[in-house]
């Protein structure tokens, strides 16, 4: 074979006007090249007459000499070796049915050979705007281009500081030429002679990858994405479908690069605009059930969103009793705070009620949320909210639900004890214990003021702003107060911010509106499955005992999996206990239990009241708080021979039909458009191909890329994405919304706005310390003359330098020195 095959390519030193040219040049952007004026290409169709000549050249980077050696083609050494490389080489006359193949079968050359390719010249015909040709180049390929001396200029530039590729005017190349009779392109000039060294098999996977990922690829790379898997992982996946990640043909760098211009679309095209057409979907697809309201500001940007899913609204009508809100969380694109309403179903897993995006924590906005959630639920307020020690929450709640216990949670005020009490924990050793056993440990109201009063007389902390403050809000986080309450058992927003670590596999600091509703969706399936397999779980096993007591045997057939398990806790710790009665009247009879593994005077004593009408009544409230009973009324139970749980003592919600309370909880869910549900030919030719990849163990990138093409037609995939606009899309959701009697007032939100972009970069990072910590941080420098505190000056130039009041300080007399050095001033 000829090493030079290059008939109808002239000198690139010379450029030459075609004969025929109704053809325009387009210039391809290398990241390495600078443009300047090079070389045009003929040899284009000839079909067309009317010549309208339009010429453009483009340039390349500094030459790296290589004192005119040659180095021979890969193909041409291995003639005699391998005849299936030598198939693969490009020569004159090869046919094309596009013009991807083209440049797929080239790049795949060049990595066998060891060199990269690059777009030179691209033709385009002036009516049609069609490509008719184009030339690839090595990448070493170009010309010696004079740089700017003008450093005052080139300041201004701001360019990226970036190493080149050294180019060595290699004159290796293939030309492709569409020929309109056969709809083929034909390679009609190559050169196979390099002039420099090639890249060795070892390094030919660092070099820089052609961006050759297909459609369907590009499609698993957002579904493994959306499945919380990132692009390292993914990477590996790919890379163990193709035998290596040498073999995958491309690079992390790329995967990312995907993710990055599917988010530049949407939200280029507002990713307001396609998060209410996810809304609306949902909507559709739910017949109206699923529920939505979007708040804007005076520039039509969206100030709050909240969505509730239909399966949310049956079970706050079984579990809306108690309601844990939090609005912490704001990792997302606008740093907007998420609001998520969580619940705990009969299992006592937690179960979201809705979700809200906010733009800030006001008063307002927090109006705008409860009273748009309030709406979504029927007008049926809960008996109890939980959340964090929030002034504008509490005035929103107040207002909206005013007939609500709204409760604190403890945890947040528990973390501020360390900083607003550090001087006492440093400086009292029994401070802690007698704090600890005023707030957690007393049975009554009564034993709580009685312990606080001789708390605060104790240490004196009648002037202390902060905990009279908290004093005066006792009602809603110590524990004798709370207890008053159904909470469920809850004392925290645990299982909200929970609910954000789940997020937290899904979502990052790029994350738009979206992304973030579909996120929201995610969880919802994940929690009812969980809810569906707990179910299975109670219906279908028997529960294992720890006695043989009647009283145990009800107690499983009535409770779900999880609660009997916490029934059966307190039933083996109410073995240590004895319940005497202690005094019996008419009205009620009053018994008291006690644990007798405790020495005497540290017995706490329990007191039980039973009522003629069969009810019973524990001081530790554990039952009124949380719905299930103590060890202190299971003693009594057993003590009194009880085989069956009394019916005044079963709450309803825990029992293995309590979520059919009001109605059986619909599990199924709105569905969104996904390409793997909605075209399982597809998918099953897509796994056919990844099961045919894996079964090869390693394939070349010309089998790998094909085998990708042939799935690619056989599945006739299109992408979703890049087709058409958001406000085309969005248009369109519009009007299947008024099909379905969508009631929100569409005219307000044809041209609504993304929220303002938060700062994602430059944020202060710091370690986060405890409040000990900070309670003990440096406090402000104090001036040795004047006293004063957070000074901005010290000893040397006080403003009471020299000043009689210096004289007369305690300080300076007990200092004669410091005094006579004063006086001589």
């Amino acid at each position: 074979m000829a090493s030079f095959i290059f008939s109808k390519l002239t000198s690139p030193s010379k450029p030459i006007t075609p004969s025929k040219s109704r053809i325009e040049i387009e210039e391809e952007n290398d990241s390495d090249a600078k443009k300047t004026p090079i070389v045009n290409v003929d040899d284009v169709d000839d079909s067309d007459d009317d010549v309208e000549e339009v010429v453009e050249e483009v340039g390349d980077d500094d030459v790296e000499e290589v004192g005119g050696e040659c180095f021979d083609d890969f193909c041409e050494k291995q003639n005699s070796k391998d005849d299936d490389l030598n198939e693969s080489c490009p020569c004159v006359g090869q046919l094309f049915d596009s013009l991807d193949e083209a440049e797929m079968f080239y790049r795949d050359y060049g990595r066998r050979v060891g060199f990269e390719i690059i777009i030179r010249t691209t033709h385009r015909r002036v009516k049609s705007k069609r490509i008719c040709s184009r030339l690839y180049i090595c990448r070493k390929g170009g010309r010696i281009v004079t740089k700017s001396l003008d450093e005052e200029k080139d300041v201004h530039k701001k360019k990226r500081n970036r190493d080149s590729i050294g180019r060595t005017h290699c004159l290796a190349r293939m030309y492709v030429v569409h020929r309109e009779k056969l709809n083929k392109w034909e390679v009609t000039s190559v050169y196979l002679k390099h002039n420099h060294t090639m890249i060795s098999k070892d390094e030919v996977l660092f070099m820089q990858r052609p961006r050759n990922i297909t459609p369907v690829i590009r499609q698993l790379i957002i579904t493994l994405n959306k499945s919380g898997i990132g692009p390292s992982k993914t990477l590996n996946v790919l890379g163990e479908l193709t035998g290596g990640l040498e073999n995958i043909g491309f690079g992390n760098q790329d995967v990312r690069n995907v993710l990055r211009d599917i988010r530049h679309y949407v939200f280029d095209s507002s990713d307001a605009l396609e998060g209410l057409a996810l809304l609306r979907e949902l909507k559709r697809n739910s017949q109206g059930e699923f529920l939505y309201k979007v708040d804007v500001d005076e520039e039509n940007r969206v100030r709050a969103m909240m969505w509730v899913d239909p399966r949310s609204v049956n079970a706050y009508k079984n579990f809306g009793d108690v309601v844990v809100f939090d609005s912490t969380y704001r990792t997302n694109r606008y740093c907007m705070p998420f609001v998520p309403f969580t619940g705990v179903n009969h299992h006592y897993q937690s179960i979201l009620f809705g979700f809200a995006l906010i733009r800030d924590e006001t008063e307002e906005s927090y109006l705008w949320v409860f009273k748009s959630w309030l709406e979504a639920m029927g007008n049926v307020a809960p008996q109890t909210i939980i959340t964090d020690q929030d002034i504008a929450i509490g005035n929103a709640i107040a207002e909206v639900l005013p007939n609500t216990s709204h409760l604190y949670c403890t945890w947040h005020i528990s973390t501020k004890f360390g900083e607003k009490l550090s001087h006492l924990y440093a400086n009292h050793d029994h401070f802690k214990e007698d704090f600890n056993s005023c707030i957690y440990k007393s049975l009554t109201v009564a034993q709580f003021e009685d312990r606080w009063e001789a708390l605060v007389e104790k240490y004196d902390l009648m002037n202390h702003s902060w905990l009279q403050d908290m004093y005066s809000v006792r009602h809603k986080w110590v524990r004798v107060y709370t207890k008053l309450h159904f909470t469920t058992g809850m004392t925290t927003t645990s299982r909200s911010e929970s609910m954000n670590s789940f997020f937290d596999e899904f979502v990052n600091a790029s994350t738009g509106l979206k992304e973030f509703i579909e996120n929201s969706q995610k969880a919802l399936e994940k929690q009812y499955l969980r809810e569906r397999e707990a179910d299975y779980e109670t219906k279908n096993k028997e529960r294992s005992k720890i006695t043989s007591s009647s009283l145990e045997s009800h107690a499983a057939s009535l409770y779900t999996k999880e609660m009997f398990r916490r029934f059966q806790h307190e039933l083996k710790e109410s073995g240590a206990y004895v319940v005497i009665e202690r005094e019996r009247n008419p009205i009620y009879k009053h018994y008291e239990a006690y644990k007798t593994t405790v020495q005497e005077e540290y017995r706490k004593h329990y007191a039980l009241f039973v009522t003629e009408n069969g009810n019973i009544n524990c001081v530790c409230r554990k039952f009124e708080s949380s719905g299930m009973l103590c060890r202190h009324i299971i003693r009594y139970l057993y003590k009194m021979q009880w085989s069956e749980i009394p019916k005044q003592c079963i709450t309803l919600r825990w029992t293995i039909e309590g979520n059919k309370r009001v109605g059986a909880l619909q599990h199924k869910r709105p569905k969104i458009g996904n390409f793997l549900e909605s075209q399982p030919a597809r998918y099953s030719t897509l796994c056919k191909a990844f099961q045919d990849l894996a079964a090869r163990g390693s394939c070349s990138i010309a089998r790998y890329n094909y085998l990708m093409s042939v799935i690619e037609k056989e599945s006739n995939f299109i992408e979703n994405f890049p087709n058409e606009s958001g406000g085309k899309r969005a248009r369109e959701e519009e009007d299947d919304a008024h099909e379905f009697g969508d009631d929100d007032d569409d005219e307000n939100f044809n041209d609504l706005r993304n929220p303002i972009l938060s700062q994602t970069k430059g944020r202060k990072k710091e370690r986060v310390k405890s409040g000990i910590e900070r309670g003990k941080a440096k406090k402000g420098r104090k001036c040795n003359f004047c006293g004063a505190i957070d000074a901005q000056h010290d000893s040397r130039n006080s403003p009471q330098r020299g000043s009689v009041f210096l004289f007369l300080t305690p300080k300076n007399r007990a200092k004669p020195q410091r005094c006579s050095v004063l006086q001589n001033l």
